[in-house]
């Protein structure tokens, strides 16, 4: 009635019992460079390491296997060795151009536009902190030349749309127009009430050029060189009606500007009387009548104030 045991060929290297005795397997990190010898879970031989099949039973160990790495694996992520990166990466090598200044394998359909940056990804992701250059994950390349995580990226853009690093907007001028454009709407649709006015000198993040006398809002105050709301303020100048006094002056002289120069053009227009024929300059020998040139009659029907369109009403998604 004694214990039996099963008895199990094996090398020295392995463990004398496979009972529940051992516990589970622990995780540790292997430098999988340094490993020399294998044994094969089939027949428990044990052999070098630069093989892809068994020695004694012939068996496969892998569908991919490098011999550089010491990787067996499958070809589902279609994984190649890129020698100038030093290891194994997935993806496909046919697809990926490795860029020397980057240090890096970049996509070839974006090799020619990438924004080109020493050192790029000899980084950590700004927001899981895991290394670039050696992660599985794809990485994403934000317009300013920081690179994170794609996945960390889609997770920042639900409620961040600035880069984590420098600040700067994460996405392209086009992309983010329609969502500046609807705040912009926002903004003429709820005016802040005289008693919160601030004129304020602001600094834009993206463009890095400082105004200064603009209208603050709590919905943003927009850059009036590259249209972006990616401002900070820097200093408050005025408060309450003082502020709002101030506006309502600036608005009356941008009024009283705009009278004049619509005066000057009603001057230099012909007569609506005459059909566009103007009477000849003193001294002049012409006989005939002056026409209005086409280019003047197109000029005046450009200096009208263009009709605003009619807005749905329904904000664009965050990024396009």
């Amino acid at each position: 009635g004694g214990r039996k045991y099963q008895r199990i060929l094996r090398t020295s290297s392995m463990p004398t019992s496979f009972n529940n005795s051992m516990g589970p397997p622990e995780h540790h990190n292997v430098d999988r460079f340094a490993i020399k010898e294998i044994i094969c879970r089939e027949c428990f031989t044990k052999q070098s390491s630069k093989t892809n099949f068994c020695i004694n039973c012939n068996v496969q160990f892998g569908e991919y296997h490098c011999a550089i790495c010491n990787l067996w694996m499958s070809n589902e992520e279609r994984p190649y060795h890129c020698p100038d990166c030093g290891f194994c990466r997935v993806g496909g090598g046919e697809n990926f151009r490795h860029c020397q200044d980057c240090g890096m394998c970049i996509d070839k359909q974006l090799f020619a536009d990438h924004n080109c940056k020493v050192g790029k990804y000899m980084s950590n992701c700004p927001v899981c902190q895991e290394d670039l250059f050696s992660s599985r994950d794809a990485s994403h390349e934000l317009p300013c030349g920081h690179a994170i995580h794609w996945h960390c990226f889609r997770e920042l853009a639900s409620h961040d749309s600035r880069c984590p690093m420098c600040k700067k907007t994460a996405e392209t001028h086009e992309r983010m127009k329609p969502t500046w454009d609807a705040m912009a709407m926002g903004i003429a649709l709820q005016p802040v009430p005289p008693e919160l006015c601030k004129v304020v000198t602001i600094k834009c993040n993206d463009c890095e050029k400082v105004q200064t006398n603009r209208s603050w809002h709590f919905l943003g105050v927009q850059c009036r060189h590259c249209e972006s709301f990616n401002t900070v303020v820097e200093r408050i100048t005025m408060m309450g009606q003082e502020a709002h006094e101030f506006f309502l002056r600036q608005d009356g002289d941008e009024i009283g500007a705009g009278a004049v120069r619509m005066d000057q053009q009603q001057a230099a227009a012909p007569e609506p009387g005459n059909g566009g024929v103007q009477p000849p300059a003193a001294g002049s020998n012409r006989s005939g009548p002056v026409v209005a040139s086409p280019r003047a009659r197109r000029r005046r029907r450009a200096s009208m104030a263009a009709v605003p369109s009619r807005s749905s009403g329904t904000a664009p998604p965050p990024f396009g």
